[in-house]
């Protein structure tokens, strides 16, 4: 924390990627001896905040240069089948279907390109660390084995965006259950000059990582002590429950999350066994990150997700009419299931505002026909997020 103190970050960005360094760090052989189900420090997080104002890049690209050198990171787009066909790679080379994420831009791993689509998917049934896990493949490669599976993530996106990339389904399919999604648009401070680092900074924040490292490898599988067990009981007894997708979702892994807080705070300090303090201060970090992410997710989602999928078909019927444009009443009919007649009206105009989509009239013979044509500005990417931004529908 003291080697972020210079940079602009939240310090909760820089909290949770050095979870995600010592997860990422550890690997498959260190986890939480959690008797039948073992938890294993496979971080999946997401940094969410407006674009600029928390640094979010460049939380990421400083814990990157932490961990330079220990293993391979992948930074940049790698399609469902490409991360398939490493992890089976990785698995024939060391033995270990081992892939780590560090990704400064969300949309680079969900991006809304068809082939694309079934990553979420794919993320979630790598999440669980089989030990055995095969898939089909190719016609040339044959089946794809992959053994001791471990995955981490790390990656971060504006709300607006996350809001249109997770949809319902996603929720529903156990993605966001199994990610920590950080919320934070404060700055620790404001650093008009930042202070020079001393050259040997990185270097010392390197070798204290690697010897912390070393040491969990070493300890292996990490306990929990009888007051641990006791306050982690407690808790379990008497922590809240809702109905209500997001967190009922969420609330089905809450268990595993605090656990894995507490082996990575014990692995940091090097006890290397759960303590009380460890879930104490677990159960208040997983409480923020719930409350968190339920602004994102819960409440109005709905509301959002069918905003986005309008957004979206009055996009495509625009694009479908071409240079002739689309009459109100003809694109009214077409999205008469999506948006009622105001939705529509404001959502022209916002369309119009962003340059978009161009208006004009057409005498007809009793009236005036309202015209729309879209512009080249509605097939850059982004359209929906740009949108929701100015309907002000996102916090």
């Amino acid at each position: 924390m003291e080697y972020m103190s210079y940079i602009e970050t939240a310090e909760s960005y820089d909290f949770w990627c050095a979870l995600w360094a010592i997860g990422t760090g550890v690997g498959r052989g260190v986890y939480v001896d959690r008797p039948n189900s073992p938890v294993y420090c496979n971080w999946y997080i997401i940094l969410a905040a407006e674009a600029g104002t928390t640094r979010k890049s460049t939380a990421i690209s400083s814990i990157l240069s932490i961990l330079e050198g220990t293993d391979s990171i992948l930074t940049g787009k790698t399609s469902p089948e490409s991360l398939e066909l490493y992890l089976h790679d990785r698995c024939t080379e060391g033995g270990t279907a081992r892939a780590h994420f560090a990704v400064s831009e969300l949309v680079t791993i969900l991006g809304r390109e068809g082939y694309m689509s079934t990553m979420p998917g794919l993320l979630t049934d790598l999440y669980d660390c089989q030990e055995l896990r095969t898939s089909p493949g190719t016609l040339q490669m044959g089946e794809l084995v992959q053994r001791n599976v471990y995955v981490t993530f790390l990656s971060a996106s504006t709300p607006s965006w996350l809001v249109t990339a997770i949809n319902p389904s996603v929720i529903e399919g156990g993605f966001t259950s199994r990610v920590v999604f950080v919320v934070d648009d404060n700055r620790k401070r404001s650093i008009a000059w930042p202070k020079k680092r001393e050259g040997e900074h990185l270097g010392k924040v390197r070798d204290r990582f690697e010897s912390t490292i070393t040491t969990a490898r070493g300890i292996g599988p990490i306990g929990i002590t009888k007051g641990g067990l006791k306050r982690f009981t407690n808790w379990y007894n008497t922590r809240a429950s809702h109905t209500d997708p997001f967190r009922s979702g969420f609330e089905a892994r809450e268990d595993d999350h605090l656990l894995r807080i507490a082996g990575c705070l014990a692995i940091n300090d090097g006890t290397g066994e759960i303590q009380s303090r460890h879930i104490g201060y677990g159960s208040k970090l997983i409480s923020q990150v719930k409350d968190g992410s339920f602004r994102l997710f819960g409440g109005d989602f709905s509301y959002h997700a069918k905003l986005v999928s309008a957004i979206e078909r009055v996009r495509d019927v625009l694009l479908a009419a071409g240079s002739d444009g689309v009459m109100h009443s003809d694109l009214q009919n077409k999205v008469q299931r999506n948006l009622d007649a105001q939705e529509l009206k404001t959502l022209m105009t916002i369309m119009h505002e962003c340059g978009m989509i161009q208006i004009f009239k057409v005498k007809k013979s009793k009236s005036t026909a309202t015209y729309y044509r879209a512009t080249r500005a509605i097939e850059k990417f982004g359209v929906s997020s740009e949108v929701l931004a100015r309907l002000n529908v996102v916090e």
